[in-house]
């Protein structure tokens, strides 16, 4: 999304015990209904830079989304998603408007934007996503598969060549906040919300491009949690000039 101005890799961390933990993951967040998303900025707590209010249902489906941009505040929006049979998420109207459908053959799905333009395919197997890709309306498709460790957490991200990144130190107990919104997750991809509990380390590759190049790099994340044991806050090295914070109801 356009107004996304940190790529959520918040997707969390702090004291972790390692990827090969086999202890059950505590769902401290299986009865929040109304959770609440806002960025930041680091020196200037007071400044809010957006916010993101949900609606959960009893099944745990996402039924509503506020957004409201504080800095520019024409992006602002309220969307509701509609869902099949199956729970599966098929139509978001933004303010009044059709702005993305989705057709579901079994675990694969097909996203379309307002202009009825394809823009991204998920494959699932069952709840798992394994393969995406995006920007199918330009001349650049994205493609994504993800791998898994036993507990059904993404320990790491390849593109069409190689592994690219991996997800390190997870930490079992304490759930991903955003995996709250994963019944609309193939519509909010970028907020990670396919990692199931949280991690502190994020290990980029090294990358050589035409415009730029990064050297192997490791990004720590460090959090702070609320009085029943959630997340509520995150800071990490790779964003470096903002804070997301979490409310829960």
């Amino acid at each position: 999304m356009k107004r996304i101005i940190l790529f959520i890799s918040c997707v969390l961390s702090i004291f972790g015990c390692s990827s090969d933990d086999t202890s059950e993951p505590i769902n401290n967040l299986e009865n929040v209904t109304n959770p609440k998303y806002t960025l930041k900025e680091k020196n200037e707590p007071n400044d809010l830079v957006y916010t993101q209010e949900y609606s959960i249902d009893e099944q745990g489906k996402i039924t509503s989304e506020s957004y409201t941009n504080f800095y520019n505040p024409q992006f602002s929006y309220l969307s509701t998603f509609e869902y099949n049979g199956k729970g599966q998420v098929i139509k978001e109207i933004r303010d009044g408007s059709t702005n993305f459908t989705i057709t579901w053959t079994n675990n694969f799905a097909e996203v379309y934007n307002m202009q009825n333009q394809k823009i991204a395919e998920f494959n699932f197997d069952g709840e798992r996503l394994n393969e995406y890709k995006t920007e199918f309306n330009t001349n650049n498709v994205r493609i994504r598969k993800l791998n898994y460790d036993s507990n059904n957490n993404i320990i790491s991200v390849e593109n069409e060549e190689e592994i690219f990144v991996e997800f390190l130190d997870y930490e079992l107990p304490k759930r991903n906040p955003l995996n709250l919104i994963q019944s609309i997750g193939i519509l909010r991809i970028d907020y990670n919300p396919f990692f199931k509990n949280i991690f502190r380390t994020e290990k980029v590759y090294p990358f050589e491009g035409d415009d730029f190049s990064q050297p192997l790099t490791f990004y720590e994340y460090f959090y702070e949690f609320d009085s029943e044991n959630r997340v509520y806050q995150i800071e990490d090295e790779k964003s470096l000039i903002y804070t997301s914070e979490f409310e829960y109801e």
